[in-house]
């Protein structure tokens, strides 16, 4: 049978910049769409402008002889630092721009436990420019002034993007729960050999043999994330939600290699652990927040979650909260 388009929407900070450097360059039995091209065909056109057969027509969907596509983009799930909007909205739609552009198409979803995910996303953060803390990352509502404290106003991040279960059953309802592939991350860091095998018979995929990758962003130690909070004071790109001493032209690009550098140095630690980062209170309250949320997940991909660190039972924790007079005094 001839093989079917796939569409790897992430999530983020689910190994996909790896697939998109280390697995999809080899693969044979499907041609890579450029990313570019992805994200304005189905990211670029406005809310009532869209057209599956322009978006078809751009990306090469209909041309005689082609291998099939292969698309992966993780912001097709969202835009991390953007995600109270992107949540609730954009995922949803795009998804249905997805089903009337490439009805055939077999989804595939990675998802990761949420506190491990929290720490993972900060640190995105900071490799994006962001200076804050992790508290003031995860918590926003907490921190802004009430003049901007609501997402659509300015963008920030929103943990209910977190709820993974709501985002692959619309996938379900829309392509159908049989071509809808979800897998953990935790299996594919656990194993890498093991998860690959099982994720090309699942996909009909044929990759050629991988040689040896690095990993792809590394996460910064527990001493170098202070110092990057400071060097990310002097650009104001890209992430919205931070504070700027003064914009130095052409900084951006420099701090990210100095960053990478030093990351791979051993004085400045290991990554810390998302309790170490977020607080202890924190992990529960995130934990207790998407148990219900993760036992649903199980279910659906019939995969024994609470073998690879998710909260499935976890009981209700009390969300962490500022000091009143703190709190008070937001800004």
């Amino acid at each position: 049978m001839r093989p079917r388009p796939i569409v790897h929407i992430g999530v983020h900070k689910t190994a996909t910049s790896w697939f998109q450097q280390h697995c999809y360059p080899h693969v044979r039995s499907h041609r890579v769409i450029d990313r570019i091209a992805v994200r304005r065909a189905f990211l670029g056109p406005t809310a009532f402008g869209f057209e599956p057969a322009a978006a078809r027509a751009a990306l090469g969907l209909d041309e005689d002889d082609a291998l099939p596509a292969l698309i992966c983009e993780e912001d097709l799930s969202g835009v991390l630092h953007n995600g109270g909007l992107t949540s609730a909205l954009i995922a949803k739609e795009v998804a249905m721009r997805l089903a009337a552009t490439i009805p055939d198409a077999q989804i595939v979803i990675l998802v990761r436990e949420q506190a491990g995910l929290a720490a993972a996303c900060y640190q995105q953060y900071l490799r994006e420019g962001g200076t804050y803390g992790p508290r003031r990352y995860l918590f926003p509502g907490d921190y802004r002034h009430l003049t901007k404290e609501r997402p659509f106003k300015t963008p920030r991040f929103e943990v209910s993007q977190f709820a993974h279960a709501g985002l692959v059953g619309w996938y379900d309802a829309l392509f159908g729960r049989e071509n809808v592939h979800v897998f953990a991350y935790e299996a594919f860091a656990r194993d890498r050999e093991r998860f690959l095998d099982s994720f090309r018979s699942a996909l009909g995929l044929e990759v050629a043999p991988l040689p040896p990758s690095p990993r792809v962003n590394a996460s910064y130690g527990r001493g170098l994330i202070p110092l990057a909070r400071v060097l990310n004071g002097f650009t104001e790109r890209s992430v919205a939600d931070k504070r700027t001493l003064v914009h130095i032209p052409y900084w951006y690009p420099v701090r990210k290699r100095l960053l990478e550098g030093l990351a791979t140095m051993p004085l400045f630690g290991r990554p810390p652990s998302p309790a170490a980062l977020f607080g202890g209170d924190a992990v529960a309250w995130l934990r207790g927040t998407f148990a219900a949320d993760n036992a649903r997940l199980a279910a659906r991909m019939g995969v024994d979650l609470a073998a690879l660190g998710y909260a499935l039972a976890a009981p209700p924790a009390p969300k962490p909260q500022r000091h009143p007079l703190l709190a008070a005094l937001r800004n």
